[in-house]
């Protein structure tokens, strides 16, 4: 399993960590998802300790970061579902279920941290 974290200012939480697969972090990269923010050298404090991480500034407004982020995964969502209602059949076994869903549950859980305002940086696996 990979990670995309998610950092709020200055230690005030937790950081919250989203954890995917391979396979999903490759669809990924190519995706526009890796494409938008530019990495770069941050100082943060993270519960208490001091630590420079390279990561994605998610500052607010209609041509932030996180507003490209947010739509970037709500079209992903849209087509993951059209996706899931095309190939999901009739009576899928658990694992068929499992194994179409998965992305659209790791994009949602993507999304609900992008939009939470908490989080004010993205550190990409």
């Amino acid at each position: 399993m990979m990670e995309i974290i998610f950092y709020p200012q200055n230690g005030e939480l937790e950081p919250q960590d989203v954890k995917v697969s391979k396979e999903f972090l490759q669809w990924l990269a190519g995706s526009n998802f890796m494409a938008v923010g530019t990495d770069l050298p941050t100082k943060i404090n993270i519960q208490g300790e001091d630590a420079e991480l390279p990561l994605i500034k998610l500052e607010q407004g209609n041509n932030s970061n996180r507003q490209f982020l947010s739509d970037f995964l709500r079209d992903a969502i849209i087509l993951e579902s059209e996706k899931i209602i095309e190939n999901l059949g009739d009576d899928p076994s658990k694992e068929e279920y499992q194994k179409l869903t998965y992305p659209l549950k790791k994009l949602h859980e993507l999304r609900r941290c992008v939009e939470n305002e908490t989080y004010q940086y993205l550190q990409r696996a």
